[in-house]
C-alpha cells in the first residue's frame, strides 16, 4: 500500500509487528527508521525481566540518536491484547528534511500496521521526553487534555514538528505556518534554488506590463524552483492536486496596478509536498526586492477553484465587478498583507 509521501511499510516490519502482536510478551518495542523510501525495523527489544512498562522506557536512551528521527512501537503491558503506544521521535537537531519526512509519514505507518492497534500516541523531540519520568509526565498531561481523534493527533504531531523546525532554525513561526527568508538565488529552509528560466520569468513579470501572471512549482527531487507547466499565459488557473506559487498583476478600472502573490495548496496534494511548499512559501514571496517590486497582497488557499477575479477583488478590498469585462484588464504594482491561515478564505 503506497503512502501519500511514497513511503510504505516493508514486509519485514509488517511481519515483525504481526508476530509481536500475536505472541504474548515477546517484544517490548520495535524501533523503526525510514531507509531507501521504506519503513523498516531497525531493532527489537523484549521486556526487561521484573520491570514494568514504565520502567522499560529506560531502554530508549541507548537506541535513539540526538539527531536522527525514529518511530517506536512500544507495547503497553505484557498481554497479547494490550494496546501499543505509537511514538514519533523527531529531535530538534535532526535535519529539516528528515523532520518533515517523518512527520508526513507518521499516519502511513499507523494506518498500514492497523490504527486499531495504536490507541495511544506520543510525540517527542528529546530523549528526556522518553524516560520513565517523561512518560509519566505525558500521561499526566493527557489526563488534563480533551481526548483527540487519530487524525487530530496526526495534525498535532505535524504542527509540533514544524514548530521544532522553526525554533531550531532561529526563525519565528507565523500563524500561517509559512516561514523563512531567502537571497536572490537560494531560499531558506530546504536550500531551494531558482533555475535560470524561473529567474527570467519572474524578472519579466516584474518589468513587462504585458506579462500579467507567472506561476512556479518546486521540483522536489532537484530542490529547485521552476516555471509551472500549468502556467497558462496570464489566465488564473491552478492544478487541483499540486501546490503552486503564483505572482499576479491586477488593474481595476484604470486604477494603479496591484501585485498579488497566491500560494495555492490543494487538499489533494501529498502531505510531503504540502509541508515543503508551506516551509518555503515565505521565501518565494519575499523575492520582490531582488526583482524591483513589492506586493500589495499575499493570499493562501487550499481551494484554488475559488480564486478568480472576484475573489482577488475582494481580497484587495475592491468592489465586485458588475460584469466579467474586467477579466481583460489584468495588468501589473506595490505593498504587503499578512496571509490567512492555509485553507481559509479571508
Amino acid at each position: 500500500m503506497a503512502s501519500q509521501s511514497g513511503i510504505g511499510v516493508s514486509e519485514a516490519l509488517s511481519t515483525t509487528f504481526v508476530d509481536a502482536v500475536s505472541n504474548k510478551g515477546s517484544l517490548r518495542l520495535i524501533l523503526v527508521h525510514i531507509e531507501n523510501e521504506t519503513l523498516v525495523p531497525s531493532l527489537v527489544r523484549p521486556p526487561t525481566e521484573s520491570k514494568t512498562e514504565v520502567e522499560d522506557f529506560e531502554l530508549l536512551a541507548d537506541i535513539l540518536y540526538d539527531d536522527k528521527p525514529a518511530y517506536v512501537l512500544f507495547r503497553l503491558g505484557d498481554n497479547a491484547d494490550e494496546d501499543w503506544l505509537f511514538i514519533s521521535y523527531v529531535p530538534d537537531q535532526a535535519k529539516v528534511r528528515d523532520k518533515m519526512l517523518y512527520a508526513s509519514t507518521r499516519a502511513t505507518i499507523s494506518r498500514q500496521l492497523g490504527d486499531s492497534n495504536f490507541k495511544k500516541s506520543m510525540f517527542a523531540t528529546t530523549k528526556d521526553d522518553l524516560t520513565p519520568r517523561g512518560y509519566l509526565a505525558h500521561l499526566a498531561s493527557q489526563k488534563a487534555q480533551a481526548p483527540m481523534t487519530l487524525r487530530e493527533r496526526e495534525l498535532a504531531d505535524i504542527k509540533a514538528a514544524e514548530g521544532a523546525d522553526s525554533s531550531s532554525m532561529g526563525t519565528t513561526l507565523r500563524s500561517s505556518n509559512v516561514w523563512g527568508s531567502g537571497d536572490n538565488t537560494v531560499n531558506a529552509n530546504l536550500g531551494l534554488k531558482w533555475d535560470e528560466d524561473a529567474q527570467k520569468a519572474l524578472s519579466s513579470w516584474s518589468a513587462e506590463n504585458s506579462v500579467t501572471m507567472v506561476q512556479f512549482i518546486i521540483n522536489i527531487p532537484t530542490e529547485t524552483i521552476v516555471v509551472s507547466p500549468h502556467d497558462h499565459s496570464g489566465q488564473l488557473q491552478f492544478p487541483d492536486d499540486q501546490p503552486t506559487y503564483t505572482f499576479y498583476k491586477f488593474l481595476h478600472d484604470g486604477d494603479s496596478e496591484r501585485r498579488v502573490f497566491i500560494y495555492s495548496c490543494p487538499s489533494k496534494s501529498p502531505i510531503k509536498s504540502r509541508l515543503i511548499y508551506s516551509c518555503n512559501s515565505s521565501s518565494v514571496s519575499s523575492k520582490g526586492p531582488d526583482y524591483g517590486f513589492t506586493l500589495d497582497k499575499k493570499i493562501e488557499t487550499s481551494s484554488p477553484e475559488e480564486v478568480d477575479i472576484d475573489y482577488i477583488k475582494s481580497e484587495l478590498g475592491l468592489s465586485s465587478p458588475s460584469t466579467n469585462s474586467d477579466a481583460s484588464n489584468l495588468k501589473p504594482s506595490t505593498g504587503f498583507a499578512k496571509p490567512a491561515r492555509p485553507g481559509r478564505r479571508r
